[in-house]
């Protein structure tokens, strides 16, 4: 495209008060294909307030060019496909009962569609299928501390660390406010062991073995302490706690439901069409 030619697309995009973007009649076309025409104002929109000559020049020329590929495109479709094959109006027929259908139902979920699952069901569908819920990963509750190799009373930090006591979990997170790079608490929560393996300075190449056969460890590196006390574990292959599966089994009850009400509807709307007498098979 010559740059007379862009510049003309600038000055023309550029000026939304222009009257020639009133009537295409009196506009100067910069592309055509065939008998279809591209003018200035059918690139309105395209390009954002404030892109820089240059660039507009680009994003125009980008435009131009895909228009003209797709016209191309689009007439040789045209030659090469029958009547028959160029017929979309069944597959838009469709396309649009599928699109109100799918809209209506989705309206009728939103309104009537009960979204509370209680705590019993919860367990009940818990209990029911543990074989689907088994973990792929060990999961742990404890506490976990790492100081600096400087920190003062470590032999106070690891008493408290290892006993887990009320009062030692108080002492140890005032200590850790003052000392610690980092404490986590999860003696009341279930996490998955990788996410504190992957902060100590040594490999645990079997992860549920260690797990069976220790409740402390204490190791540094060249710079930090790290203390980890496991207060329960379970490992790979055994049932995961029902908190770490709730939210999972909550989806699968809802979906169970939705498609349950959906099927309902169905049904509601077909038996009531027998009933109307609003439709015929013929035979």
């Amino acid at each position: 495209m010559s740059k007379i030619l862009l510049f003309l697309v600038l000055v023309l995009f550029l000026s939304p008060g222009c009257s020639l973007w009133e009537d295409k009649n009196n506009e100067k076309p910069v592309a055509r294909v065939f008998e279809h025409y591209l003018y200035p104002s059918d690139l309105v929109g395209i390009i954002p307030l404030g892109t820089s000559p240059q660039d507009s020049a680009l994003a125009a020329k980008r435009y131009i060019d895909t228009w003209v590929k797709g016209q191309l495109m689009q007439r040789r479709a045209e030659q090469s496909l029958t009547e028959e094959q160029m017929d979309f109006n069944r597959q838009i027929e469709e396309y649009h009962r599928s699109l109100l259908i799918f809209s209506y139902k989705q309206l009728l979920v939103q309104q009537k569609l009960d979204t509370m699952v209680s705590q019993n069901e919860l367990l009940s569908y818990y209990q029911e299928n543990t074989s689907n819920f088994l973990l792929s990963e060990d999961v742990i509750k404890g506490t976990f501390v790492k100081v600096p190799l400087s920190a003062p009373r470590i032999a106070e930090l690891r008493g408290w660390s290892w006993n887990n006591r009320e009062q030692d979990l108080d002492q140890m997170e005032k200590y850790c406010l003052s000392y610690a790079e980092k404490f986590s608490n999860f003696n009341d929560t279930w996490i998955y062991f990788s996410t504190i393996k992957e902060q100590l300075p040594f490999q645990i190449p079997d992860p549920s073995r260690y797990l069976r056969n220790r409740n402390n460890a204490e190791n540094t590196d060249s710079a930090y302490r790290y203390f980890l006390h496991i207060t329960d574990h379970l490992t790979v292959g055994e049932v995961s706690p029902l908190e770490m599966v709730a939210e999972d089994i909550t989806n699968i009850l809802l979906n169970k439901r939705k498609f349950e009400f959906l099927q309902e509807l169905e049904h509601r709307v077909y038996s009531d069409g027998v009933t109307r007498n609003q439709f015929e098979i013929y035979e």
